[in-house]
């Protein structure tokens, strides 16, 4: 372990023979606060001129360390002063200077201004590029407390931007709060997948509460409704992706953004009109006033979703008649749903919204699944009165397993019983949230599916009969061969980020990362190999055994539908690296993953048949009838050869799925093989 006095003097001078730099480089238990005292060092040696090498490498040893650590420096206004002063102004950026403002822990002395003011002018961009980088140039301005360069940045963006929407914003910002203007510098174009990805602080949670910046969005807003509403009326010339450009679209994204988060009072209903008003044009024409707002409305309606502007994306959906366009939005409706959990007092508003049965309980089913993962929580009696207030929703209430320090589910008289049938009482204030099983012990998973099968309970969503997972299981998931163009599908659907060579995906507060040995993008058509799966708070690496049990298992039921959907077909495949992979995906299935969970549901739903003898599960097969059915694909197979069958309308497509015989969950290809399994009894 390297100390700090041994760093501080390795980085201070040039060692006399590249082969003599000392043992390598470990910094241990170095503190932030030592970090800050060597960052001067480690910035010109990594972007002086003239440094030698030995130096410079290892300078990049510190750096990277630290990053691996997630250990940030901790810069007062000496120490920021004396790294501005050590690099080149053809080493820095904006980027670099924005990094440093965040580093800071106090706002400089007042005696140091003037001679920040002379080191940070040098190093900062062109003055015909202020007006584009404004927002990043504010953000350090205003942390490095430079009043005279702020001025001219203030005059420059209103000479080059005049009265446009992006130069009322800029003035808008001018009292934000510190934090909220380095997000945004850092993240001026907010993608909500990306950012929780790389776990970016949303720059409009923290606007929300600046008065100043709420009040800019209503005027905003509605000001750009208006313009919308008399391009409808006929009173402006329509003409297609002109009524506002990607900049006034990015400042209305975040306007909208930041209304959503503060839960305004005029935000529902002003979104729908800008939504429904901006995806279609007044015409028949398959244009759109706006193509640019249309997008940053749906990315701020997943980016802070609540019940009113999911609805109104599905509205938009309905009406618009672009096709890119429709696609484009598409793409935000079902993570949006999934982020209504994080908000459930919000985002059960839905159950006052008026929406058919059928389209309730898909929204709350989307809802619930995503509670999984990020669990949400509310008293017994608010649960109550929220759920069983509303027949659709109650009826949707009844079918799961709830916990308020004990699992229950609702009785017929709507009184909570334990898997047994036995009553329970709860306190009002009593804590409920959604019953997991991977938080139960075995013999409690089993009795809550033996209630599922005795009372034949159709859930909406799969909960008895969930997939789980242990810490174990994150390591079976490498060393599989992947068709990029299904794996790209499945996994932009489902929320995942393209991350380098990797897929990222948020669950709370901790990021998932699934490895992959190159990187991929939309139109990728080839074969990657999967690496491990990893879990991160923030930039730190986090132990198997210290993440939440739920969110390893959720975090790997995810990972493993993109295994199952995107493997390379091991049947079209010969040698011995087939054999190899045959054996990594049946120790896959042998896991409590989806095909193992798909055969206890066969197991279940076929109970009295495979105690009569006519059927016997074989694997992952079912035997009747002297024929095969396959648990994974649905195929049927009597002596080697298949066997079409006249399976019922519906059964085994993605339709609405019949009950009878009674299933634990919708699932085609789960319906599929218990029909076939009849007809060949039959």
């Amino acid at each position: 372990m390297t100390s700090f006095a041994d760093l501080h003097a390795r980085l201070s001078t040039t060692p006399d023979h590249a082969l003599f730099i000392g043992p390598p480089i470990d910094i241990g238990d170095l503190t932030s606060a030592e970090l800050g005292t060597l960052w001067p060092l480690l910035q010109a040696a990594q972007q002086g001129a003239g440094v030698a090498a030995p130096l410079r490498a290892q300078s990049a040893v510190v750096l990277r360390q630290a990053a691996q650590r997630g250990l940030p420096p901790r810069l007062d206004g000496t120490l920021l002063l004396a790294t501005l002063q050590a690099v080149p102004p053809v080493g820095a950026g904006t980027r670099w200077l924005l990094e440093q403002a965040g580093y800071m822990v106090a706002p400089p002395a007042p005696a140091l201004l003037p001679a920040l003011e002379t080191a940070l002018a040098p190093l900062l961009p062109p003055d015909e590029a202020w007006p584009r980088e404004r927002l990043a140039l504010l953000a350090v301005m205003r942390a490095f407390g430079t009043a005279g360069l702020q001025a001219r940045l203030n005059a420059s963006v209103v000479r080059h931007l005049r009265d446009a929407l992006p130069a009322r914003e800029f003035a808008a910002l001018q009292g934000a709060r510190g934090a909220a203007l380095l997000a945004l510098g850092a993240n001026p174009y907010y993608d909500s997948r990306s950012a929780q990805a790389q776990s970016l602080p949303d720059p409009a949670a923290m606007l929300a509460d600046d008065p100043v910046y709420v009040a800019f969005a209503q005027a905003e807003l509605e000001a750009a409704a208006r313009r919308l509403d008399r391009i409808h009326a006929g009173e402006l010339p329509y003409e297609a992706d002109s009524a506002f450009g990607p900049d006034e679209a990015s400042v209305l994204g975040l306007a909208a953004r930041v209304a959503a988060h503060r839960d305004a009072p005029w935000y529902p209903a002003l979104m729908e009109r800008l939504l429904s008003a901006a995806c279609v044009a007044p015409t028949a024409a398959r244009t759109a006033p706006s193509q640019a707002l249309t997008i940053a409305l749906g990315h701020a309606v997943e980016g802070a979703p609540t019940p009113e502007s999911v609805m109104a994306l599905r509205h938009a959906l309905g009406v618009v008649r672009h096709a890119g366009l429709q696609k484009k939005l598409a793409r935000h409706l079902k993570p949006a749903e999934r982020g209504l959990a994080q908000r459930p007092e919000t985002a059960l508003r839905v159950l006052d919204a008026g929406l058919p049965p059928k389209q309730l309980r898909a929204l709350l089913a989307q809802f619930f699944d995503a509670g999984f993962a990020r669990p949400f929580a509310l008293p017994y009696g608010q649960w109550r009165s929220l759920l069983l207030g509303d027949e659709s929703a109650a009826s949707f209430a009844r079918t799961l397993i709830w916990q308020a320090g004990m699992a229950f589910m609702l009785d017929s008289d709507d009184r909570p019983v334990d898997a047994v049938g036995h009553p329970l009482a709860f306190a009002e204030d009593a804590v409920v949230s959604l019953w997991h099983p991977v938080e139960a012990r075995e013999a409690e998973r089993v009795a809550w599916r033996a209630r599922i099968g005795q009372e034949r309970i159709k859930q909406p969503l799969r909960q008895a009969f969930r997939e789980l997972y242990q810490p174990a299981d994150a390591e079976i998931f490498a060393g599989y061969a992947l068709a990029t163009l299904r794996l790209v599908g499945v996994a932009r659907s489902e929320g995942w980020a393209l991350e380098f060579e990797g897929l990222v995906r948020a669950f709370g507060e901790l990021r998932a990362c699934f490895g992959l040995s190159a990187q991929v993008y939309p139109g990728l058509d080839g074969v990657v190999h999967s690496g491990a799966l990893a879990f991160f708070r923030g930039a730190e690496p986090l132990p198997m055994q210290e993440v939440p049990p739920r969110v390893l298992s959720e975090a790997c039921r995810a990972v493993d539908l993109l295994v199952s959907a995107a493997a390379v077909a091991l049947e079209t495949e010969k040698g011995g690296e087939t054999r190899a992979r045959g054996q990594r995906l049946q120790l896959l299935a042998n896991q409590q993953g989806i095909d193992a969970m798909r055969r206890h549901a066969v197991a279940q739903v076929l109970q009295a048949q495979i105690a009569a003898g006519t059927v016997m599960l074989d694997g992952f097969h079912v035997c009747a009838g002297g024929a095969r059915v396959s648990m994974r694909t649905g195929r049927v197979v009597r002596d080697g050869t298949p066997v079409e069958l006249a399976l019922p309308d519906g059964a085994g497509r993605a339709s609405a799925l019949r009950a009878v015989p009674w299933l634990p969950y919708d699932e085609a290809l789960l319906e599929r093989v218990v029909h076939s399994v009849g007809m060949l009894l039959s």
